[in-house]
């Protein structure tokens, strides 16, 4: 059967059938919505989502992309740009150079409708963080209905209809939208791209002119890169694309080129004014995929010079990398058993020559995502900042879709039958939709019954916002934890120095500025942490002794009266699992 046959353009007219799915897609909408958004909500959950909501914050006080999170390495970046010590930021006012702009500016809008930013004791969660997750949200609903148009343009309704309700049914897709980190801002950016690109291939099939859905797409992908660096590789990709498949060469390519800079370029621009560089201290994110060392090291780091980045190791860990994205493809594709179909559909004779085309475009965006996730490191399995994987869910699903299709057409089935014409629409549902829906009773029972839960380790954030209430507006707090003080306590927040030498660097740098330590705040993040490999000679080696008698006080061993040779004082036990260091233990009252 000719592939016209078997995926075939919407029909015009609206049928019972079509009104009753229509109305079955929003019971489970309103279903998705009240369970994520409100019942299985506990706070945002991520260190990346957390930093990007205090910066949001500081651009609707109206004081630009300020940042109450200080990486050392961020403030030695900036600092060493000036050309005199006199010169030199204060930690408070620090600008931020690490995060894309875009998302925290997207959130600053919702923002607004948070009048005081104390934290409410009374409410189960942080009520601007519940804003900052309906932003996602709606971004990730807008993502579906843009997806529905542009999967409709390229096959048909029906295959549409799969899609959204597999992208609706993907719990990795929800977990995303909980977190606060910028992919689903990425998602709706990334299908409107890809709308665009199939219009111009459509163009150019009919040999009309691509330039303004070529111009369009490169707009949209300049976008997408202000919202995460690392889109950047996607953008490479879709170059080489238009470089090649479109003519003419030169002057399409140019095009898109021509404006992405556009975009981005503004931005670029304010990073070199801020800290000499057009990418700020996002560029030693690079230390999470080629260094052994890690990402947080480098962050912590006010020296890089003493902790330079080792080439060392880095082709195998460069091929460790790429194997893992590949072995973990179905779920980092988030288990939607069509998904990696789109492989094979690579090798089907599609006779619409934009749908055989459109695939290659694809293909090559991945790619080269690929290669940036080696490069910059992804957590396979996990909710990570730099996923990449999930921007082609919507369109590999369709492709995988349509691959079936074909398949299941040929087979020789039964096809007068509904349920027969539409069975693999219906197993790939059920095998997609099955971890969700199976857990979902669970967790409903569980949420209801711990109501009020919040995302516990390492985040509580009563506790950690009365660490705005024990000190002053210019007091600075180091925390293993310090995105979580910028947002929850809002205080600004030194993540804990690479080493205690830094850490009394610091110390004194703060003083002279009017920006004096606390204290020291530790969590699970650093107390948990594996004695052999993250404390005893771990990154967290410098302050073995802090941890170890945190930790044992947590547990009940009894500690002799610890004596730390650095500014510190009492330590103070805070909710049973962190712990406060400071020397004004006097002035902080625990309730």
């Amino acid at each position: 059967m000719a592939d016209e046959e078997v995926l075939e353009r919407p029909r015009k007219e609206i049928s019972a059938a079509v009104i009753i799915r229509r109305a079955l897609y929003l019971i489970l909408m309103i279903w998705l919505l009240w369970f994520y958004l409100g019942l299985d909500f506990r706070g945002l959950n991520t260190p990346q989502g957390i930093d990007q909501a205090q910066v949001a914050r500081e651009i609707e006080r109206g004081n630009g992309f300020e940042t109450k999170l200080v990486r050392p390495l961020a403030l030695h970046q900036v600092n060493v740009s000036k050309e005199s010590e006199e010169e030199w930021v204060s930690m408070a006012g620090l600008q931020d150079t690490y995060n894309a702009p875009l998302n925290p500016l997207v959130n600053s809008w919702a923002l607004r409708l948070v009048k005081d930013w104390e934290f409410d004791e009374a409410q189960p969660v942080y009520f601007p963080d519940l804003l900052i997750a309906g932003v996602s949200v709606f971004l990730f609903m807008a993502s579906v209905g843009v997806t529905y148009l542009l999967v409709s343009r390229v096959f048909d309704t029906r295959i549409a209809s799969v899609t959204v309700a597999l992208m609706l049914l993907c719990e990795m897709l929800w977990n995303f939208a909980q977190s606060g980190l910028p992919q689903m801002l990425m998602l709706f950016l990334f299908v409107f791209s890809m709308y665009f690109l199939y219009k111009a291939i459509e163009n150019a099939e009919a040999k009309r002119s691509p330039f303004l859905w070529i111009a369009l797409c490169g707009g949209f992908m300049g976008l997408l890169t202000l919202s995460h660096w690392l889109a950047v590789w996607v953008f490479i990709g879709l170059f080489i694309f238009v470089a090649v498949f479109f003519k003419p060469r030169g002057v399409t390519a140019f095009l898109l080129l021509a404006v992405f800079l556009v975009i981005v370029a503004p931005w670029l621009i304010r990073n070199v004014t801020v800290s000499g560089t057009p990418v700020g201290s996002s560029f030693y994110a690079i230390y999470n995929g080629l260094a052994a060392s890690g990402e947080d090291f480098a962050m912590r780091n006010y020296d890089p010079d003493t902790n330079p980045l080792s080439l060392v190791g880095m082709r195998m860990r460069l091929i460790l990398n790429s194997l893992a994205q590949v072995t973990d493809l179905y779920a980092s594709l988030g288990s939607i058993v069509v998904a990696p179909l789109f492989f094979l559909s690579l090798l089907h004779p599609f006779r619409r020559p934009e749908i055989a085309l459109f695939r290659w475009g694809i293909l090559f965006m991945w790619l080269t995502a690929v290669v940036g996730m080696s490069v910059f490191g992804v957590r396979m399995g996990q909710i990570d900042f730099n996923q990449l994987h999930l921007l082609f869910i919507p369109l590999m699903t369709a492709y995988g879709l349509a691959f079936l299709s074909v398949i299941w057409t040929r087979m020789g089935l039964p096809t007068q039958y509904q349920l027969v014409r539409n069975g693999h629409f219906i197993i790939a549902l059920a095998i997609s939709a099955s971890p969700l829906l199976l857990k979902m009773p669970g967790d409903t029972i569980f949420n209801l019954r711990m109501k009020g839960l919040s995302s516990w380790p390492p985040y509580i954030p009563s506790y950690i916002s009365k660490l705005g209430d024990w000190t002053e507006e210019n007091e600075v707090m180091v925390s293993d934890m310090p995105w979580a003080v910028a947002w929850y306590a809002d205080r600004v927040s030194v993540w804990l120095p690479a080493t205690r030498e830094q850490y009394d660097e610091l110390a004194r740098y703060g003083a002279r500025r009017d920006t004096p330590f606390a204290g020291i705040y530790l969590t699970p993040i650093s107390i948990n942490e594996r004695l052999s490999t993250g404390v005893m000679r771990g990154e967290y080696e410098e302050w073995a002794d802090l941890i170890i008698y945190g930790r044992n006080r947590i547990l009940g061993v009894p500690m002799p009266t610890a004596n730390f040779p650095f500014p510190v004082g009492v330590p103070l036990p805070v909710d049973g699992q962190t712990y406060l260091f400071t020397d004004s233990p006097s002035r902080i009252q625990f309730d």
